[in-house]
């Protein structure tokens, strides 16, 4: 089983024992989703090709909404299937994945303006994993 330290709004979670907290199974899912998304592209110099340009796509763009949201569509589509190779990676190095950490499919992206605050963007995420199991992760961005 792999594990990652666990991140709760950008900071480090430290457990109750003092000691870092981690994340695993399909909570390390959900975590790597929102840590490839909202990574920009070249945000991590020793991984410049890590990341999505989600936040150069939606912030401040001109655009009509219906194109915007289309190009937005396919940099989460990019970013998600990036980390399914990432994942693929790692098993084929030996490191053990579970199937719960593992990405099968993405079932749906959903990208709507937020009906109180129109300059705000909400985003919702599901994958399905490779143990069958539903993993969703929503979050907001200003546009």
């Amino acid at each position: 089983m792999s594990f990652d330290l666990q991140v709760n709004n950008g900071d480090l979670v430290i457990g109750t024992n003092g000691d870092l907290g981690i994340v695993q199974g399909s909570a390390k899912l959900q975590q790597s989703l929102l840590k490839i998304i909202l990574t920009p592209v070249g945000g991590n110099p020793v991984q410049s090709w890590y990341g999505s340009l989600i936040n150069k796509t939606l912030v401040g763009n001109v655009l009509r909404s219906d194109i915007v949201i289309t190009m937005a569509q396919t940099q989460l589509t990019n970013a998600i299937e990036t980390l399914q190779k990432i994942q693929a990676m790692q098993v084929a190095g030996g490191q053990k994945v579970t199937p719960d950490e593992q990405i099968a499919s993405i079932s749906k992206i959903n990208i709507t303006p937020n009906t109180i605050e129109p300059r705000l963007i909400e985003i919702l995420v599901s994958v399905l994993n490779k143990s069958f199991g539903r993993v969703n992760t929503a979050f907001t961005i200003p546009s």
